[in-house]
């Protein structure tokens, strides 16, 4: 798996891993919609914090719901 170069991938990457909250923030949401409109585009970075955000087993189920849409 390639590493994530570009900053502002890394950084909305983390923001949809962070915390065990019982219920998904909207800050978690808009980041997997922000990374998918960029993968969208063509940016590598992006498809690949997208392919790694689909095979995270332990994804908040509203999140997977907004990477699968």
């Amino acid at each position: 798996m390639q590493e994530i170069l570009d900053e502002s991938i890394k950084i909305l990457y983390a923001i949809v891993h962070d915390g065990e909250d019982a219920e998904a923030r909207e800050d978690q949401k808009e980041a997997v919609e922000q990374i998918k409109r960029l993968a969208k585009s063509g940016n590598p970075d992006a498809i690949n914090a997208l392919e790694r955000l689909r095979r995270t087993p332990d994804m908040h189920p509203f999140l997977r719901e907004i990477l699968v849409a």
